[in-house]
Order: C-alpha cells, then sequence, then structure tokens
C-alpha cells in the first residue's frame, strides 16, 4: 500500500504542471444560517459539520489520488460523546464511545486519524467518555472503566497515566483551569468534584450528594470561565451551579421543565469569551445559552434524524451531548445520534457585535 502511494505521489508531482492550468470551476453560493432568526441581530452562525473524513477539505493530492483508484473507505464517527478543541495545532479531538476510540479531526492537514494508546498494556477497546486541555495542549482522556486518565502530548503520544482508584467510585467529566494548572474531575456515584494538580494529587472536593446548594445529583459535565469560577452541569437536579476557584457555592440557576429557559435533562456545560454558559440538553435536542446571571439569551435547535433523511439540518440536533467553546468563539456539539460534530460561530463582543440582549419571554 506504501508502494502504491509513493508511485501516486510521484505521479502527482509530474502532472502537477498540467493541474495547475485546470482553472475556471464556477464558485457555489453558500446560505448561511443565523440565530435567532431576522429581524432580531444574530448571535450565532452554523459554519460546519462532521461525520468522516470526507467532511474535510480535499487536498489537490487527495482529489488525483481519487480519480486513479477511488475513494478510499471512510473513518466515521459512531457514537460521539464528547470533544475538544487544540486552537494551536488547529484540530480537534472527539471521543467515541461506539467506536471504543478517541478521533482526531486536524483541520490544518485535511486528515482524520485515530490516537494510539500502544505501548501501556491497555485493553484494544477503550471507553473516553471526558477530555480535557492543559495549556500545554496535553490532552488528558478519562476512562471511568478503567478509572484512568490517560495523558497525550501535544504530538498525539501517550505519555503518562493518572490512576483516580483511591479517589473516584465513578468518574464522569473533566475540566482543566489552564491559569492555575488545576484538574477537576466529577464523580457520578459520589456526587462530588475533585480538584487535582495536574499529577493527580488531591487539593479539595466540592459537594456530596443532594438538593440543596452545593450538593449534586449527577453531576455530568464542568467547565471553567474567564474568573476561574467553577460551572457544573448538576443533570437529575436539572440546574447549573456556579462555585468560585476555591470550591465556595456562589450562585445556581435553572429548573425541570418544558419553558424555553427550562432544563429535560442537562448533559454538557461551556463557556464562550463573554463568560456566557451554554447548556447541551439532550432530551429538548437543543443549547441554552445564558449570561453569567442565569437570564436566557437564546435556545439554540430542535431535534432532526438526519441519517432519515440525509440532510445537513444545521442546528438540528438528535440528542446533543459534548460542547466546547474555542479561543476564537467557535461552538463543537457533539450530536451524538446524529453521528456528527456541529460547528458554530459566536457573534461577540470581541468580534464587534453588540451585548447579548436576554431572550424575550413567550407570550
Amino acid at each position: 500500500m506504501a508502494r502504491i502511494s509513493s508511485i501516486l505521489l510521484l505521479v502527482y508531482l509530474a502532472a502537477l504542471p498540467m493541474l495547475a492550468g485546470c482553472t475556471g470551476a464556477t464558485p457555489q453560493i453558500q446560505e448561511r444560517y443565523f440565530w435567532p432568526p431576522p429581524p432580531i441581530p444574530p448571535r450565532v452562525e452554523w459554519l460546519k459539520a462532521y461525520h468522516s473524513q470526507l467532511d474535510l477539505e480535499k487536498t489537490s493530492f487527495r482529489n488525483f489520488k481519487e480519480a486513479i483508484v477511488g475513494e478510499d473507505a471512510p473513518i466515521e464517527l459512531v457514537k460521539p460523546i464528547e470533544i475538544r478543541m487544540d486552537n494551536a495545532q488547529d484540530k480537534f479531538y472527539v471521543a467515541d464511545i461506539g467506536a471504543s476510540a478517541i478521533f482526531v479531526f486536524d483541520l490544518r492537514q485535511k486528515e482524520l486519524r485515530l490516537l494510539s494508546t500502544q505501548g501501556f498494556n491497555l485493553p484494544a477497546a477503550l471507553t473516553p467518555i471526558g477530555m480535557a486541555l492543559d495549556s500545554n495542549n496535553s490532552l488528558f482522556v478519562l476512562d471511568p472503566k478503567l478509572n484512568l486518565i490517560l495523558v497525550f502530548d501535544s504530538g498525539e503520544k501517550l505519555v503518562r497515566a493518572i490512576r483516580l482508584d483511591q479517589l473516584c467510585r465513578r468518574p464522569l467529566a473533566l475540566a482543566i483551569d489552564k491559569i492555575k494548572n488545576r484538574l477537576y474531575v466529577s464523580d457520578a456515584q459520589l456526587n462530588k468534584i475533585f480538584a487535582l494538580d495536574l499529577n493527580g494529587t488531591l487539593q479539595f472536593a466540592i459537594g456530596g450528594p443532594g438538593q440543596d446548594m452545593g450538593r449534586f445529583n449527577l453531576p455530568v459535565g464542568l467547565a471553567v470561565n474567564s474568573k476561574g469560577q467553577i460551572i457544573v452541569a448538576d443533570a437529575f437536579n436539572a440546574r447549573i451551579q456556579v462555585f468560585d476557584e476555591q470550591g465556595s457555592f456562589l450562585y445556581t440557576f435553572g429548573k425541570r421543565g418544558d419553558d424555553p429557559g427550562d432544563f429535560q435533562l442537562i448533559k454538557s456545560v461551556a463557556v464562550d469569551s463573554d463568560d456566557n454558559i451554554y447548556v447541551a440538553d439532550g432530551k429538548a435536542h437543543n443549547i441554552k445559552i445564558f449570561n453569567q446571571t442565569g437570564e436566557l439569551l437564546l435556545a439554540l435547535g430542535g431535534y432532526y434524524a438526519v441519517s432519515s433523511t440525509g440532510k445537513r439540518a444545521p442546528g438540528g440536533f438528535a440528542v446533543p451531548i459534548g460542547i466546547d467553546i474555542d479561543h476564537n468563539d467557535r461552538i463543537f456539539v457533539v450530536d451524538q445520534l446524529n453521528s456528527r460534530v456541529q460547528v458554530f460561530q459566536y457573534l461577540s463582543l470581541k468580534a464587534g457585535f453588540p451585548a447579548f440582549a436576554p431572550a424575550q419571554p413567550v407570550k
């Protein structure tokens, strides 16, 4: 196979002068999608969806290769659950429990590959459900069945593992404070948040089971805002809770219900550059955006099963389960049952757009 690729590369290089003269393709007009709809000023724009390497921009060599030998069988997402974006290298990682793998969508190199765990004597089938990136762009991957956090360096090499056996019963989610180099781990059985250093040494713990303020009932998602505050998606209590950097309770918002700002079944949480709080509601099939005081700004999306129609369906979700927002305010949402990642752009204050106004109540 390597010999065939080498031969193709030589043929491609010889054909470059001819390919360079083949211009004049008619550009296609791309329809754009915004939320909220007109006449309200737009705040979020849909950019793209990714399901396999076929959704990555094609290099000229890939076009040439496919013209000679046809397309490779696509590597496809199966049941994705979590996502993290590496801005520095323009790539994003997708943890997929259906494929028991971590996909790397490399936008710079325009290729899709899988992370390797060779050399650490790990099972072939992993259960990666939580991820976080530190300030050096090392990737921390949580496997709850192994009760381990696997750490990959920025070159995607597995370099070490953090054991959680003495701490966690059922670890569920990760977040990293890149300023303090602090790692947060939620535990679904103990209903606690553990604050660790990046080597896994315990610093303090937050919470315990219950409905009182500062207590949890299935903390499924974590995020850290620009102030170092810890934002916890408290799923079965149907609320968001916010703590300061030392773990002291600050405030909470949300309740279970069917109104636009209510929660049905929270799956994850993230923050943008303005510290707005994004909540993926899996049962409502949407993303709810709140300001720092818990006022609803926008409910984005609704149910749509792409597999039954084959349409792109921008903003259509079938269980949005994971969310991450990068330094450029691109919003990456794991659309689980549609086996894809949808990418949106927050039209932020720093980009020159006006402040987000709270959504008007439905009359």
